[in-house]
């Protein structure tokens, strides 16, 4: 059967008919595109859905694109001179710059409701496979930067579960070799069983002194003014990253979002594919560390 698509632009936002598979064109969605609307609802129930699970989306520079392939120059630094003496021209200096290709590759999330399933079920057999999907993109997508992260520069740590250890001082170690590359250090991203043994370490419960304890994945980090946490399952669960989003450590090519909606009438069921373009690239290694060894 014919099959309704809309996809979601990554740079406005908005809902856009696609009248062939290989071609993006600004048709905005009419109240009479019924399939198409049905399509967009479904689309947006689950993008909604996986938004607050985007964890490490956060630490990433965002290069949004309607296109699957561009190439992106990303300024990293600019050198100063300090203390010019009077009537001394400063040396000249320019903007050091990064080229990132991308080439967007595609997630997919493939939802099937059998007309029997729909039929005999006493629950919301699509609400539930919407909820499934969205966490299944979440899921990808926080797993393919971390495959990204793995590229940072490794750095021992200790063991910050040994209540001997100061997990401060392998973290501001990190911190003061990012900054001296010319970076701000703004983000450590750990799972969750890292940031248990951090949290619970005597040095940082020390720091904690009327302050509440993080009540979401995303937090500011106890002791350490300017720097944001962030807590994700996908990452390893021996390591810490501390780096930098301003600088950008990382960059992520952001594409389009696909929605479509098809019946098959001879095996009786519907469906609705969404397709999610995208592409994190580790662009500046001197912006991030690894820190190994945080867990035993």
């Amino acid at each position: 059967m014919e099959q309704p698509r809309v996809w979601r632009s990554s740079v406005d936002r908005r809902y856009y008919k696609q009248s062939e598979p290989r071609i993006y064109e600004a048709q905005m969605i009419q109240p009479s595109d019924i399939t198409g609307i049905e399509a967009v609802t479904i689309l947006d129930e689950v993008l909604g859905l996986a938004a607050p699970q985007y964890v490490l989306r956060q630490i990433c520079r965002p290069v949004r694109m309607d296109s699957l392939t561009a190439r992106v120059d990303i300024a990293t630094k600019l050198t100063g001179q300090e203390k010019v003496p009077p009537l001394v021209e400063a040396e000249l200096s320019s903007q050091s710059y990064t080229t990132v290709d991308f080439d967007l590759w595609k997630n997919v999330v493939h939802i099937v409701v059998s007309d029997e399933a729909r039929k005999k079920a006493a629950h919301d057999i699509l609400g539930l496979h919407v909820s499934d999907a969205a966490r299944d993109l979440a899921r990808m997508e926080n797993k393919q930067i971390m495959e990204e992260l793995a590229g940072a520069t490794d750095v021992a740590g200790s063991d910050w579960g040994d209540t001997a250890n100061n997990p401060y001082e392998d973290i501001v170690g990190a911190i003061t070799a990012i900054e001296g590359n010319g970076y701000p250090a703004d983000f450590i991203a750990a799972d969750p069983l890292v940031w248990a043994d951090f949290l619970s370490n005597p040095f940082v419960r020390g720091t904690m002194q009327g302050v509440q304890y993080p009540a979401g994945k995303v937090f500011p980090v106890p002791g350490l003014p300017g720097i944001t946490g962030y807590s994700d399952g996908a990452l390893p669960d021996t390591v810490a990253y501390v780096g930098s989003r301003a600088a950008p450590a990382v960059v992520f090519g952001e594409g389009p979002t696909e929605a479509a909606r098809y019946r098959d009438e001879k095996s009786g069921y519907d469906a609705y594919i969404i397709r999610s373009w995208l592409q994190p690239e580790l662009v500046l290694s001197d912006a991030i560390q690894e820190l190994t060894g945080v867990h035993a």
